[in-house]
């Protein structure tokens, strides 16, 4: 699997410079030896970027200028969020027109689920009228846990048409991941039981999300195919 291990020494280019505006403002994702994907990530020094924002001008719309000029390049655009509400969020809310919202199956995920909502709609209403809910995935879930049963159907009953109908239990395999550098779904492969049960209900949801957007771009009249990462034999 060392084909798909992400070397930090490997990249060219980082959140960070998207956010200062360095390579005249624009985002510039490495090509990686997965078929149809790029990635710009973060490093070690987008732990200041919150800083640095702070005093500038525009500071909740920087994420969106920087991906303006590549943005009709990609069927997808994935914004990885902080497990914060802080000013990167709040850039990647202004930049995006939907939002994923994967929520744990623990007591304090609940609650920071409601703020997220909130902070949606104060977006919507001063700065992104384009942003909505795409859906509400359950992660870490275990369907033992009285408790984690318990928000399962707190958010059901909040958003049950953006819920997913798959989840994603507790598993150790899917923990152990970033360990190894590489995604779940490329480490393990798709079974039923064992290593492989966490890749399966990812693959799953992946399915469920691209059959989501496909069913919006017949809503909406869009005919264009995207181009798939997914694994044609799941």
């Amino acid at each position: 699997m060392e084909e798909y291990l992400i070397s930090p020494r490997a990249l060219t280019e980082s959140m960070q410079e998207a956010w200062s505006m360095r390579n005249g403002g624009k985002a510039a994702p490495d090509n990686l030896t997965v078929d149809n994907l790029w990635l710009l990530p973060s490093d070690i020094h987008l732990s200041g970027a919150e800083i640095e924002l702070s005093h500038k001008i525009g500071r909740e719309t920087r994420l969106r200028e920087a991906l303006s000029p590549i943005i009709d390049n990609f069927d997808y655009i994935i914004i990885d969020t902080p497990p914060s509400l802080g000013l990167l969020s709040i850039n990647a809310m202004c930049a995006a027109n939907w939002v994923m919202v994967p929520v744990q199956a623990e007591y304090y995920a609940l609650e920071g689920f409601s703020m997220l909502m909130n902070s949606i709609k104060m977006i919507q209403r001063r700065i992104n009228r384009n942003l909505k809910i795409f859906g509400v995935a359950m992660t870490m879930v275990d369907a033992r846990s009285k408790l984690s049963r318990h928000v399962c159907d707190q958010v059901n009953a909040k958003m049950p048409k953006k819920l997913f109908k798959t989840t994603i239990r507790r598993l150790v395999k899917v923990a152990e991941a970033p360990w190894s550098g590489a995604p779940t779904v490329l480490l393990n492969k798709p079974t039923n039981s064992g290593a492989g049960a966490g890749s399966l209900e990812y693959w799953t949801l992946a399915k469920e999300f691209h059959q989501r957007v496909m069913a919006m771009r017949r809503e909406f009249g869009v005919n264009e195919q995207p181009r798939l990462l997914f694994d044609k034999n799941l």
